[in-house]
């Protein structure tokens, strides 16, 4: 009985160490996860600064106090209705990184370091089509100022953690924490780029501040959030990834606008369905919608069906990876496609071209097609015309086709995807833009919208589009 107590005894404090051991090694891990939460943010904090973009500028707000004395001032420089947000200093020289849609009602814009100095932007740069701005400072001689590094963005993993920062609802130099939830996510309003997806928390004011990996690197720029009537963060954000907002940034700074290139072919992904069809892997490069007229695809002779799986030495495994490599191909040279067409594998050279100015999604049909951007199906919707109707074997019918179709939205889970073209919503018929938009306004999501649609080929077919909670 003596030796059983013992040996329960000894059973018992072993136990008790080791639980001991185990509880300090989960501290450890904590902590040391904490520290490099801290360092990373420490690293990205000095150079991440506020934008205050005034809608009148110093001249003007002088003036107003000339004339009405009495109006109350204060040491903060805000004025009702300012615009405010996040930037980034990304060379030692003064110049800075931001969303456009931060700083383009700004008559007059300031910026200010964490450490309090300000500073005004002499000018600026700016790309619609990413949503993206380049800032230059008014800095005086010798001022030194941080800046942040960036990481290879295209390096990124899913699942890894990430640090947002930035000046949300006025909090400055605010962190969050989360992880990348999603790669490749693209939103209707913002075209010429794809997006990270985190559930770090992103909110207003948050808008072109860095989102930065383990290593205090920015590897995105926080530029977009869902909410519903909220405004806030509820666990789904978008940054644009630092490859991506480098190249143009680099283009605005060396001359003043961005060029890109021009292929000329509408693609679409590779979806089992097509896959079965084509007699290649699912997901496995892109498949040639159609080509426009006297583009660089049509000139190589490009078909309908073809499905790209190179350009120019890159896999493309994605719409939106063939549109970045053909946006940083060099313009005028040529480059080569390697694509599948009817089973065997070919390869081209195509002389890429300049994006023409206008080339939205009606500039790349042709005759003068005017597109809409649905937002809360999360779509663009095109007016058919001959050729359209033509290269999808669709005769006898009218309607609108649907493009840009945002993955993970509404109508994307309801089972829209590219190239549908839509005639009815909710019986009623859409053969223009304008119909569709009026026949829209009069629908209800809560209530479900049925759209008559017609595949490729000419099927007709009913999809419901309905808010699911």
């Amino acid at each position: 009985m003596k030796y059983t107590v013992q040996i329960f005894a000894l059973f018992f404090v072993l136990s008790f160490v080791s639980f001991a051991q185990e509880d300090d090694d989960v501290y450890r891990y904590a902590a040391g996860l904490s520290k490099a939460f801290q360092n990373a943010a420490n690293r990205a904090i000095p150079a991440t600064v506020k934008v205050l973009a005034h809608l009148r500028t110093q001249e003007e707000l002088k003036s107003l106090r000339i004339q009405a004395p009495a109006v109350r001032t204060s040491r903060d420089s805000r004025q009702p209705g300012d615009e405010t947000g996040t930037a980034m200093i990304i060379d030692p020289g003064g110049i800075l990184l931001t969303n456009n849609h931060v700083i383009a009602k700004g008559k007059e814009i300031e910026v200010e370091l964490p450490d309090g100095r300000k500073y005004f932007v002499k000018k600026y740069r700016h790309d619609p089509e990413t949503d993206l701005a380049v800032m230059w400072l008014d800095l005086p001689a010798g001022d030194e100022i941080p800046y942040v590094e960036f990481g290879d963005s295209d390096k990124t993993a899913l699942c890894e953690w990430v640090l947002a920062i930035g000046n949300p609802f006025e909090l400055d130099s605010s962190v969050s924490v989360g992880i990348i939830s999603a790669k490749g996510r693209s939103l209707g309003a913002i075209q010429r780029t794809e997006f990270f997806q985190t559930d770090a928390a992103i909110n207003p004011g948050n808008s072109g501040g860095p989102l930065i990996n383990l290593r205090g690197e920015v590897i995105g720029i926080n530029t977009a959030i869902i909410s519903r009537g909220t405004g806030a963060n509820q666990g789904i954000g978008f940054a644009l990834p630092s490859n991506n907002a480098k190249w143009v940034a680099q283009q605005l700074i060396s001359k003043g606008k961005v060029d890109r290139g021009w292929l000329g072919a509408v693609t679409y992904p590779v979806t089992p369905w097509e896959a079965k069809r084509l007699g290649v892997k699912p997901n496995t490069g892109v498949v040639v919608d159609y080509t426009v007229q006297k583009s660089p695809a049509e000139k190589a002779e490009l078909e309908q069906d073809d499905v790209i799986l190179s350009f120019a030495g890159q896999p493309v495994n994605a719409v939106y990876q063939l549109q970045r490599c053909v946006e940083r191909a060099e313009i005028g040279k040529s480059h080569r496609i390697v694509f599948i067409r009817n089973g065997k594998k070919y390869a081209v050279e195509v002389d890429i071209e300049l994006l023409p100015p206008s080339s939205g999604p009606a500039m790349l049909i042709g005759g003068g097609a005017q597109s809409y951007l649905d937002g809360p199906l999360g779509l663009q919707v095109l007016q058919a015309n001959d050729q359209i109707l033509n290269r999808l074997n669709i005769k006898g019918k009218q309607g609108v086709l649907a493009i840009n179709v945002t993955q993970g939205g509404i109508g994307d889970k309801s089972g829209l995807k590219n190239g549908m073209l839509i005639t009815q919503v909710n019986g009623t018929p859409v053969p223009t833009r304008e119909a569709y938009v009026q026949a829209r306004g009069a629908s209800s999501l809560s209530d479900g919208i049925v759209m008559t649609i017609v595949l490729p080929g000419g099927t007709e077919t009913k999809i419901t589009v309905k808010l699911v909670e």
